[in-house]
């Protein structure tokens, strides 16, 4: 299969790189490539500026769409730059697959367009994207509706996704102070639930994405949920440390879980590292 995949220098993108090197033909698209990978041929490019300046393959046969802005905590001042990552590249990418002749496209959203809430979130549950780059996220997927009638659209929407070599996202920064035994902020007590998922599944979900043999709306998701305060915990048991926390009062209510069925009857992806196996694997990373 030949396959163009933005975002590969990216944590997810890049795991999802060495993995499909092994057995498909792929771009990486990069602002900075990462070069030296057997079987990727890269093409420098920076997603803020018009696709039609980056030389890409006439014809392939799968999009996958990772990349991101980095300014995504930046609003106002990074929301020109987060919109056109999100919204137009998508829809840029969405017009070069259609023309290249693939047959799928694969779009990496995000839990977070669901808000908070009190059960875990089906993908037919109605949104509520509480900041601009969740919006663009799913102002992305809008975009990407339509074009079910000429190829298969997979919008994939991950759940606090981690594991080694991730930056300050949620997972990696609590187990990154507790590692160096810095005080670590809740807000809430015990904070909010959450199924985190391990870097390995969700490669595997996106693995599986690219064989799918029609459009999907799927969260992708861990099969353990625990609150805050309980990954705290657990983080500081694998390290051999208390954790230092401090609580402070929340801004919202409700939780962040997403519902795995889909993911497990129409992917066939059953998360295989559990919570436990994946945060020894980050806090050792670490030391």
């Amino acid at each position: 299969m030949r396959i163009v995949l933005t975002g590969a220098t990216g944590f997810i993108g890049s795991n999802l790189l060495d993995s499909l090197a092994a057995d498909h033909d792929v771009f990486a698209l990069g602002r900075v490539p990462a070069r030296g990978r057997p079987g990727v041929r890269w093409i420098e490019h920076d997603l803020s500026r018009p696709l039609g300046e980056a030389r890409l393959p006439s014809e392939i046969d799968a999009v996958v769409h990772l990349a991101q802005s980095r300014r995504y905590r930046d609003f106002p001042t990074g929301a020109e730059d987060i919109f056109a990552l999100n919204v137009r590249a998508t829809f840029e990418l969405l017009e070069y697959a259609r023309n290249a002749g693939a047959a799928r496209f694969v779009f990496t959203s995000t839990g977070g367009v669901y808000g908070h809430g009190d059960e875990s979130f089906l993908e037919d549950d109605r949104v509520n994207p509480i900041n601009f780059y969740l919006a663009s996220k799913y102002a992305a997927e809008t975009v990407i509706a339509p074009f079910v009638s000429e190829l298969n659209a997979i919008v994939l929407r991950p759940f606090f996704v981690y594991g080694p070599g991730q930056g300050a996202m949620l997972v990696s920064t609590f187990a990154q102070r507790v590692v160096a035994n810095e005080p670590i902020t809740i807000f809430g007590n015990p904070g909010i639930r959450i199924n985190p998922i391990y870097v390995d599944d969700a490669v595997r979900a996106l693995r599986q994405a690219l064989q799918h043999p029609s459009s999907l709306l799927c969260n992708v998701a861990g099969n353990e949920t625990v609150t805050l305060t309980a990954l705290v915990q657990l983080l500081g048991n694998v390290v051999g440390e208390t954790p230092r926390v401090k609580y402070v009062e929340a801004d919202h209510d409700g939780d962040v879980i997403g519902d795995t069925k889909r993911m497990r009857t129409e992917l066939g992806v059953e998360p295989e590292i559990n919570l436990r196996e994946g945060l020894e694997r980050l806090v050792e990373s670490l030391r």
